[in-house]
């Protein structure tokens, strides 16, 4: 199932298909950069949006604003191309990154210092989510990712995992 994956989580703008994947930091800027960045995604993979068969969004944890705007655009998408939509685990998608059996902390930078963050050994989530003190989280594992983008091939296998189970919908989790 050639499933798209977005996320707008965290500070950067992810698109993702198993195959190919693109992150651009764009700050608060997610909102006007989702379509150029898609297209410009889509031209660069060689992928048509007539080859979607399903979509995936990161549902965070992330801003209030940043998750909206990327689940709200992966559900219009979604409607438009008559394909199913899921809610993806975007820290799963940034512990993705460092592969292996490994243990990483993933956390997303909150306010006072404190780190939305979970505990993840390859795509299996140890602890977590939960928000916690900078210090804390960087004694969760001597590997971490803080405030980094998530795969989005990561994202989109996840999302066909999630399809192909018969999952639909999303739950977003806000900072």
């Amino acid at each position: 199932m050639r499933v798209l994956a977005v996320d707008t989580a965290t500070p950067y703008l992810v698109f993702g298909t198993p195959e190919a994947e693109l992150a651009v930091r764009a700050e608060r800027r997610q909102g006007e950069m989702l379509v150029p960045v898609l297209e410009r995604f889509l031209d660069r993979a060689g992928v048509k949006l007539a080859e979607i068969e399903g979509i995936a969004a990161g549902q965070g944890p992330g801003s209030y604003t940043g998750l909206r705007v990327g689940l709200a655009f992966a559900q219009g998408l979604a409607r438009a191309l008559g394909v199913p939509f899921v809610g993806v685990d975007t820290l799963a998608g940034a512990a993705a990154r460092v592969g292996g059996r490994r243990e990483v902390a993933v956390g997303v930078s909150a306010r006072n210092r404190l780190v939305f963050s979970a505990l993840y050994a390859g795509e299996e989530r140890r602890w977590g989510p939960g928000k916690l003190e900078l210090e804390a989280f960087r004694a969760l594992a001597p590997c971490r990712l803080l405030d980094a983008p998530p795969s989005g091939r990561a994202l989109a296998r996840l999302g066909a995992r999630a399809l192909a189970a018969g999952e639909r919908g999303f739950h977003a989790h806000y900072l």
